[in-house]
């Protein structure tokens, strides 16, 4: 393709920016047109300046991918419970998609979008595989560097204010008229970790892996219909065991970590604020930069670079994903929904963030879980008692998760929960009940 990639773009306001401002940078050297932007608001107010520049505005994106002129591909940055249908209706048009993270909710949607994009022109925006720490973990995985993989562990506290589940209508929900959505750390927020474990579990340089089986928790401490806190472990058929123990439910941030650990040693991706830094057994320490807007604008240009035929694969097609979104799935089913966490364990403050939680112990736990591999109902903590079930990732999910999405659906009877013994850790013992107070 000689001339510039005539887009579309479904979404303006929110997290839809840095996907504009993405756009804009390759616009400026020639390699994308923006032919037009579908979204039913103009929240971010917008709309007469990219009309002023020529740019169409559509209220709805079937009007859009219908009627704006010589479309080639469309950047979908719309509610999570919005994806299946958006995607579909831009495949059949033959358009080529990068779809904002995360696909879809369920397994299901998944596949039958795998069935209708055979030319693979849908890419999934988890722009965090373009990370140089990502790349340079995944390198040292393909070389054998670090030996044989033994574990890939992603943890982090990522508080968020009540402002955050008040954005839109399908934030914290499961579903919305009718439609999965799945909203959490684990699936939205957080997301990117989970994915990069599938890829750094593949064993050649474009590989992702399906774990085997998963056993997990899910644990809501607002009055959210979906969770805020997650802890999810799982083995592959290469014999890796994984875990992520991710939450919005502290009031303390603890940066994210991503851990691969291998019998010759480990690498480890965290961010510090400024960006991403990698950090080696060996004592290499490398401020890899990787800001959101830089990731974004390398995950754009590697899509752009494949539909002009540039590239032989994007980073992140559907069938990539299908690890990502089969152990999300079983974790739910582990789980056997989502627990409701005490109030007696949930400490209101209010900071300069606005008002949110934090959960008695939880910091730790996320910690102590990362470090040790353990999951919450192993380290005696007083909200998390029942043990989950094991759940093996094989065709019979498919059959698990149904359309009527709802966290209430997903039960299994309660077992006798069984302590495992870990170091000790400011996690583990009874903590005291946490009173609900306000931090000015």
């Amino acid at each position: 393709m000689s001339r510039p990639t005539r887009l579309g773009l479904i979404g303006s306001s929110g997290f839809a920016a840095y996907h504009l401002a993405a756009i804009q940078r390759l616009e400026a050297e020639g390699l994308v047109k923006l032919v037009a932007i579908a979204d039913p608001t103009d929240a971010a107010n917008i709309r007469p300046r990219l009309e002023t520049d020529g740019i169409l505005w559509y209220d709805h994106y079937g009007e859009m991918i219908e009627r704006a002129p010589g479309l080639d591909m469309v950047s979908i940055v719309a509610p999570i419970g919005c994806h299946d249908e958006m995607t579909r209706a831009c495949t059949g048009r033959g358009l080529f998609v990068y779809l904002e993270k995360p696909p879809v909710p369920t397994i299901q949607q998944l596949e039958d979008l795998i069935v209708l994009d055979r030319l693979r022109r849908v890419c999934v925006g988890f722009q965090m595989i373009a990370s140089r720490g990502i790349q340079r973990i995944k390198k040292a995985v393909v070389d054998e560097e670090l030996g044989r993989i033994k574990s890939i562990r992603a943890w982090g506290c990522w508080p968020r204010p009540e402002s955050y589940y008040k954005r839109a209508r399908w934030a914290g929900q499961m579903s919305l008229d009718g439609k999965p959505v799945f909203d959490g750390p684990a699936t939205n927020g957080l997301a990117h970790l989970v994915h990069n474990i599938m890829y750094l579990a593949g064993p050649c340089h474009h590989d992702f892996d399906v774990p085997l089986e998963v056993e997990g928790e899910l644990f809501r401490a607002r009055r959210i219909e979906s969770y805020d806190i997650a802890c999810l472990r799982g083995r592959f058929q290469s014999g890796i065991d994984f875990l992520a123990a991710l939450t919005h439910a502290t009031e303390r941030y603890s940066p994210f970590r991503l851990k691969v650990t291998g019998s010759n040693g480990w690498m480890q991706v965290s961010e510090d604020g400024d960006g991403t830094r990698l950090e080696t057994s060996s004592g290499e320490t490398v401020a890899c930069g990787d800001s959101v807007r830089e990731l974004i604008l390398l995950s754009y240009r590697a899509t752009i670079d494949y539909a002009r035929g540039a590239r032989p694969r994007g980073l992140t097609h559907l069938a990539d994903t299908r690890g990502y979104v089969m152990a999300t799935n079983g974790i739910l089913l582990s789980s056997g929904g989502i627990r409701q966490i005490d109030e007696c364990w949930v400490r209101h403050f209010r900071n300069q963030s606005g008002d949110g939680i934090d959960v008695a112990g939880l910091c730790d736990a996320i910690d102590h879980a990362g470090n040790h591999g353990s999951l919450f109902s192993e380290m005696r903590l007083p909200w998390a008692t029942d043990p989950p079930h094991l759940i093996p990732l094989d065709a019979a999910l498919r059959g698990r998760i149904g359309e009527n999405f709802k966290a209430s659906n997903f039960t299994f009877p309660r077992r006798e929960a069984v302590v495992v013994p870990t170091s000790p850790s400011p996690a583990n013992g009874h903590i005291p009940a946490a009173k609900s107070v306000v931090h000015d």
